[in-house]
């Protein structure tokens, strides 16, 4: 997968005239005169939903009205998304959004009914989850690349899980597999859950986990760390390399969330709602959140979130074909 720090840098080199007008956009303050609604297309508890109440409570301070969390969960989180594309496009109703239902639901979803790649305008991204590729805590490897080696001796032997069929983490330990070059079967199971105690009790060797609901596992022993995908160590497992440490690069299965308005949104409106994402991120509350919950906040344009859509839609697609995940 192309080395994501260099795709950013490229798109955004072309797009800096329009970045220009940044400045102008944010004078404009007649927006918002009213609550705004912020779209979760997932049920309450998950990560984009945790993320979004923590913006909201910052944004509010920034732009002077109430953020309001609606929770439209269904059909792998196309109901919500089909919700907020056909909302009037003036800003008072915003997607938040993630790698799973802008990139890979509308691939793998049949006869899906929006294409939220192409009717969207990004607002801006918040930030990125970091995972934990993990195996259980009795194994004898405690490095990928010692994983790595006992998958090559055992082709087809060892086992990886996944929240399911077409999950981001099914997709990416896939991309794995192939940049690795070994044979592991996948055993899907119904959700996160499910997933964590099947490789606490070594049904599966291995797992991609995001930091927060790995915790329990690695600090009682039941999970062990193999790398972190993200691309510094995290202060709170500084004693876990990351994938380009271990050999990966350009690998990058971190789970992203963002903020993103129907597309004909005007461009003022779409500047001030950046600026107060980007305020909300350099909250020092907002920075403490991140270091607990594995978080690295991202920010900035719009146009870095834009860059991160187009590296996955030159990805996914062919991944979703080969993998034959439609249903």
């Amino acid at each position: 997968m192309t080395n994501r720090r260099t795709f950013l840098a490229g798109a955004l080199a072309g797009l800096a005239p329009i970045a220009g007008i940044r400045g102008a956009w944010a004078a404009d303050d007649a927006f918002p005169q009213r609550p705004i609604k912020l779209v979760v297309p997932n049920p309450p508890g998950g990560p984009s939903d945790i993320v979004a109440r923590f913006l909201a409570e910052s944004m509010r301070a920034t732009l002077g009205q109430p953020l309001v969390i609606d929770n439209r969960p269904g059909a792998a989180g196309l109901i919500g998304t089909a919700a907020v594309a056909s909302s009037p496009a003036d800003g008072y109703t915003v997607l938040v959004t993630s790698r799973s239902n802008h990139i890979v639901a509308p691939l793998v979803q049949q006869g899906a009914q929006v294409d939220p790649a192409r009717e969207f305008a990004p607002v801006g991204l918040a930030l990125r989850a970091v995972g934990i590729l993990a195996t259980p805590g009795k194994s004898p490897w405690r490095t990928l690349r010692e994983f790595i080696a006992q998958a090559k001796a055992q082709p087809g032997k060892l086992f990886y899980g996944s929240a399911g069929i077409g999950a981001t983490n099914h997709i990416a330990i896939e991309q794995f597999k192939s940049l690795a070059g070994i044979d592991l079967v996948h055993v899907p199971y119904k959700g996160s859950g499910p997933l964590i105690t099947g490789l606490m009790g070594g049904e599966v060797q291995l797992a991609l986990l995001d930091f927060s609901s790995a915790q329990a596992g690695l600090k009682g022993g039941t999970i062990a760390p193999l790398a972190q995908t993200a691309s510094r160590r995290l202060s709170s497992m500084a004693e876990v390399p990351t994938l380009a440490e271990s050999g990966f690069p350009h690998f990058d299965p971190s789970f992203w969330i963002g903020l993103a308005a129907p597309r004909a949104t005007p461009a003022p409106v779409i500047a001030r709602l950046n600026k107060a994402l980007d305020v909300a991120l350099a909250d020092t509350q907002m920075k403490a959140r991140a270091q607990i919950n594995g978080w690295e906040l991202v920010g900035g344009l719009p146009q870095v979130l834009e860059a991160t859509i187009r590296q996955d839609m030159a990805d996914f697609p062919s991944l979703v074909r080969r993998l034959e995940l439609k249903t």
